[in-house]
């Protein structure tokens, strides 16, 4: 029979246990632990520390978003898509305030009311040569005829291919994010390439049109068309001839000469920072330093506020200069009709938001050190073998310390060389290895004791007994 002070000894340590436990439940506080030990291993979380440590907003790019959200289409009367025409007007808008680039969201394969159409029509065809660099929207289908099981993408006809051909500052991209098996949105594609018996092409994203044209330092669109160029090539074939394109209209100054070597980091599915989150209230505004001075990173205005009792965009001069001037404009919708939502690593977020992510977050990605698979693999292993050699003799508690410490230091220190989205992989690769090993280790030992002591391998082993004393017998 056990002594009771043995007694009160065993059950003092679960009671005073379940004790800690039911007053945190009492209080709410349980829940929040249980999720907080939960993320601490999760694949998002890491995507998220990595895009505030690794050094994401470097060079960063300053975007306002143009929302048509419901607002937006309640005062419209609710119409299936926005009127064209309002559109037209809003892109009017960014190009008189001097955004240094404009982005259109917006499908255009479709035509749309009449009046809308020949409104957009008209703007675009008489787009000025010396207006911002717009981008367009390119919406992608199944390729036709579909022989083949592989299901592929073409290009698909919009209403303004014939005002866009032969414009010097307009071009056409195509904005597609990487859809994971858990359908989270975590990845950009960088680039489309199409390649056809007569030509192959090669579409940028809005991320790459971004980081050229509203970087600190702008680079003339021709370093895209070589970039596109270089893609066609690599991707359909040496002796693959690019599409034919219209010469561009004649500016009064000659381009610089197109950088082949640009971005220094083209990586094609290159993890997105995710910095901007849905809604005015989740986090504190953000700022970048531009020009010598503090600019927030993103803005974010309803279309609703741009428009007057009629219906149409107010003029120019009814609209602050901070609120678009020099800063890269996505003219994109939210509204429930719109129909393009998605999971990413912060919440659902509607694609434009998707987007500014990206663009905003595209200089630090592409002018990142290039690192391929093999010296991140490298680098991984060199950061594994340093947590195991730290932790080997640690308690799992004070191992758990060390381990998210030296994550946070490789998040900084990697992000700041090479692009944040390889920080964060090569962190989360290190990782993989080190849960790998310890499940190894654990089945090793699990089933060396399993020979000696059965089945009650599976319980804690006991604590050994106090040797006993003894007394010398005169």
């Amino acid at each position: 029979m056990k002594r009771p002070s043995r007694l009160i000894g065993l059950l003092a340590k679960p009671v005073i246990i379940a004790s800690v436990v039911g007053c945190f439940s009492f209080f709410g506080l349980a829940d929040q632990i249980a999720g907080f030990s939960a993320n601490l291993g999760d694949r998002d979380r890491i995507v998220r520390w990595s895009a505030v440590l690794s050094g994401a907003t470097r060079d960063a790019v300053p975007v306002t978003l143009i929302d048509i959200d419901a607002a937006a289409m309640a005062r419209l009367g609710h119409p299936q898509r926005a009127p064209r025409d309002m559109v037209a007007g809003l892109v009017a808008l960014a190009a008189a305030k001097g955004a240094s680039g404009i982005f259109l969201d917006m499908d255009t394969s479709q035509p749309g009311m009449p009046a809308g159409d020949q409104a957009l029509l008209a703007f675009v065809s008489a787009y000025p040569g010396d207006a911002p660099p717009l981008a367009l929207a390119r919406r992608l289908g199944p390729a036709e005829p579909a022989g083949n099981r592989e299901e592929t993408l073409a290009e698909q006809p919009s209403i303004l291919d014939a005002a866009v051909r032969g414009r010097a500052n307009i071009l056409w991209a195509t904005s597609i994010s990487r859809i994971d098996e858990d359908r989270v949105v975590r990845r950009w594609e960088l680039s489309q390439t199409f390649c056809a018996p007569d030509g192959g092409r090669t579409l940028p994203s809005p991320q790459l049109f971004a980081a050229a044209v509203a970087s600190a330092q702008p680079r003339p669109l021709s370093d895209i068309q070589a970039f596109a160029a270089a893609r066609t090539r690599a991707i359909c074939g040496a002796g693959t001839a690019a599409a034919a394109s219209p010469a561009p209209s004649p500016s009064p100054a000659p381009s610089p000469i197109p950088n082949p070597t640009w971005p220094r980091n083209p990586d094609q599915r290159a993890a997105i920072p995710f910095l901007i989150a849905d809604g005015p209230d989740l986090a504190a505004p953000q700022f970048i330093r531009r020009d010598g001075r503090n600019v927030p990173l993103f803005r974010r205005v309803s279309a609703r506020a741009l428009m007057t009792p009629a219906g149409t965009v107010v003029a120019a001069r009814a609209v602050a200069d901070d609120l678009l001037r020099d800063r890269f404009v996505i003219i994109g919708a939210s509204h429930a009709e719109s129909m393009d939502g998605h999971l990413t690593p912060i919440g659902f977020l509607p694609g434009a938001l998707i987007v500014a992510n990206a663009v905003a977050t595209a200089p630090a990605v592409l002018s990142g050190q290039p690192l391929g698979a093999a010296g991140a693999t490298l680098i991984a292993l060199a950061l594994f073998g340093a947590l195991m050699a730290i932790t080997s003799r640690l308690r799992a508690l004070a191992a758990s310390v060390v381990v998210a410490v030296a994550v946070l230091g490789s998040l900084l220190a990697l992000g700041r060389i090479f692009a944040p989205s390889t920080a964060g992989d090569i962190v989360l690769a290190a990782l993989g290895m080190v849960a790998f090993l310890s499940t190894l280790d654990g089945l090793f030992t699990l089933g060396k004791d399993w020979r000696t002591r059965g089945w009650r391998a599976l319980l804690k082993p006991g604590k050994p007994r106090a040797a006993q004393g003894t007394e010398d017998v005169a």
